[in-house]
């Protein structure tokens, strides 16, 4: 048929019939190419998310940043609850447990806090991060990590933070100082009382004395810790107490630990009770390996005795 022939009408719909065959042809095989592919017709939505930069739920680096929020669990303490029976039923470490709780003893009623990855932890006043990452044994860079609303140069007494992959439990170590007593100051350690306070006749010069503190006999290189929370005021050698520690705790109270192998703390830190702060040694005007341990209020020197627990 000439081209003159050809109905007029039908020359005018046949370049679109040939576009909608065209795109139809089109669409028909980019569906079996995806089918072909194993995909669905829409491809992989999460893949296609990774492949912009944006997080998936199965993202690992999603999952990290979600781990950044404790979990923490909530348990009533009921009659015959110890911390160690609470620590077995819950399967988590007795030490984590006394660490992020206020309380030594167990009152049925109350309320313990658990966490699985770490403590929670009770800002101090004048309490810096870098004590907090010493305290505990974390870098700073990882408590910043886990507490995005804290500011590293501002902060605030009574606020609580997140200490994550805790390593030392200083209130777990000064529960068993204070033989699970409640008590404001516990014992530096424990070993035989070989002199007590008050008069006597000094060990080496044979002299009239009054002993301010007490000597505590253990091996040299014994674990010494904080018989409370405070700030350093003294890390050094101190004439005949040898190599010494003193903490001011507030309040007029200070305590001293004398004759030091070694110190694990240096002045201006603010340290936790139950706190390594030194090993113990035989320095300064001393007959044999002990601890000299004193507490005093306004510079007055009391019977630890009396205080301690």
């Amino acid at each position: 048929m000439s081209r003159g022939a050809f109905p007029r009408r039908l020359r005018r719909r046949w370049p679109l019939r040939l576009v909608f065959a065209v795109g139809f042809l089109i669409v028909v095989g980019m569906a079996s190419w995806v089918y072909f592919q194993g995909e669905s017709l829409f491809g992989d939505v999460a893949a296609k998310l990774r492949g912009q930069g944006g997080p998936t739920l199965d993202d690992p680096a999603r999952s990290a940043s979600l781990d950044h929020t404790p979990q923490i669990v909530s348990y009533e303490i009921q009659p015959g609850d110890t911390f160690a029976s609470v620590a077995k039923q819950l399967r988590v470490p007795s030490e984590a447990i006394l660490s992020s709780n206020e309380f030594s003893e167990l009152v049925p009623g109350k309320t313990l806090r658990i966490l699985r990855e770490g403590v929670l932890h009770k800002i101090k006043s004048r309490q810096t991060l870098t004590d907090i990452a010493r305290t505990y044994g974390v870098s700073i860079e990882e408590i910043v990590q886990f507490n995005s609303q804290i500011e590293p140069d501002r902060l605030f007494a009574g606020h609580e933070i997140f200490v994550p992959h805790a390593k030392n439990f200083p209130k777990a170590k000064a529960y068993e100082l204070a033989k699970g007593k409640t008590s404001g100051f516990v014992w530096p350690l424990f070993g035989e009382l070989s002199s007590f306070f008050g008069p006597r006749i000094h060990p080496v010069t044979g002299k009239n004395d009054f002993h301010e503190g007490l000597d505590i006999e253990v091996p040299e290189g014994t674990s010494v810790y904080a018989s409370q929370a405070g700030r350093v005021v003294w890390a050094g050698k101190n004439g005949g107490y040898g190599f010494e520690v003193i903490i001011d705790h507030g309040n007029g109270y200070r305590t001293g630990y004398g004759h030091l192998s070694e110190l694990k703390v240096y002045r201006g830190q603010f340290v936790e009770g139950g706190q390594l702060i030194a090993l113990s040694g035989n320095t300064g005007l001393s007959t044999g390996p002990h601890l000299h341990f004193e507490i005093r209020q306004y510079g007055r020197a009391l019977n630890p005795l009396a205080i301690l627990p």
